[in-house]
């Protein structure tokens, strides 16, 4: 992207999440869930010193992983969304926890200096998320542990391309749900060693999730649409069903633990 282009997309991210921030304070999805419990299983296998999480919105991956950090910066590149956060941790007692604005593409980090990077249900809002990764390289220390959460697309290109417009259009800041291969590709070319993974579910109720984006009235209309005439692979995919005169299907969700590698 270009410098004009990378300038939209921050803007488009922090006018989405800076007008919607305190509904991310009680969603579900966001405060708890399959994700976020993995992510407690896999941090508690080590003591940090420095930890930081990347899109940090609300704090809940930050604050999740501050028991076994000696310290956590929570970063993100939305002001409303760091001040809840700042508010959730100070009414949770962090005291272990510092705020810092900063896109994912620019850490405000010296080299090799963290041992922890966290990053949940975020990486799909990057706008460069090959980038972000490099940054992921640069400041983690050699052996330092990523914890990584995010929604993923099926393997199928078709699938992908159908949840990935659905997302988009749902809610513009969206740039791409990678499937699983790829993850694990792009993370072996930056030096990382994925050690654990696990597959979860990120379930959604179609007037929470749009409500939560804010999407426009008639744009709903037409995803209602959409959803409720999916094509057959996507139903079977994303478990789309009408239940209790409510829409519910998921999204498929990787969390994968990986250490830095040394460079050659």
């Amino acid at each position: 992207m270009t410098e004009s282009a990378d300038r939209g997309h921050t803007s488009i991210a922090q006018e989405q999440f800076g007008r919607q921030a305190a509904l991310y304070v009680d969603s579900f999805n966001h405060a708890t869930g399959e994700s976020l419990a993995a992510i407690r299983e896999y941090a508690v296998r080590d003591r940090y010193r420095r930890a930081v999480d990347v899109g940090t919105g609300t704090g809940f991956t930050a604050f999740a992983v501050a028991p076994v950090s000696d310290e956590v910066v929570a970063t993100d590149v939305t002001p409303e969304m760091l001040a809840e956060a700042r508010r959730l941790g100070t009414e949770q007692g962090m005291t272990n926890v510092r705020y810092a604005l900063s896109a994912a593409e620019q850490l405000p980090f010296a080299d090799d200096v963290l041992d922890l990077l966290t990053c949940r249900t975020a990486a799909h809002h990057f706008q460069d998320v090959l980038q972000a990764i490099g940054e992921w390289r640069r400041v983690l220390k050699a052996g330092g542990t990523l914890l990584l959460s995010d929604s993923v697309a099926p393997e199928d290109a078709e699938l992908s391309r159908w949840m990935n417009d659905i997302e988009v259009r749902r809610d513009p800041s969206h740039t791409w749900n990678m499937a699983p291969s790829e993850w694990r590709r792009v993370l072996g070319e930056h030096g990382f060693k994925v050690t654990d993974e696990v597959m979860t579910k990120v379930y959604h109720e179609f007037d929470d999730w749009t409500g939560r984006s804010g999407t426009p009235a008639d744009e709903i209309e037409r995803l209602r649409h959409d959803l409720l005439n999916a094509p057959p692979g996507a139903v079977a995919a994303f478990d789309i069903r009408q239940e209790d005169g409510h829409m519910r299907f998921f999204w498929g969700c990787m969390v994968l633990r990986a250490r830095l590698e040394p460079s050659p």
